[in-house]
């Protein structure tokens, strides 16, 4: 399982249906993942004010990768 840092840089490689639609866009970790049981919190996916109203999108390590 690979393993991404607060602050690193990833692109998303799958998504699945709650995430459709963001494969190849890139955004910032933001959580990474052990405090919320594996899912990797991304900033960057959606605009700030998205976002800020509805969070921001948490995917597995494997539909991740490094920038």
């Amino acid at each position: 399982m690979a393993m991404f840092s607060k602050g690193e840089r990833v692109t998303v490689v799958a998504a699945g249906p709650e995430n459709a639609g963001t494969e190849g866009k890139s955004g910032t970790v933001v959580d990474d993942g052990s405090l919320s049981g594996g899912d990797i919190a991304v900033k960057g996916i959606d605009g700030r004010i998205a976002e800020a109203i509805k969070g921001y999108r948490a995917y597995t390590a494997d539909q991740l990768k490094r920038a």
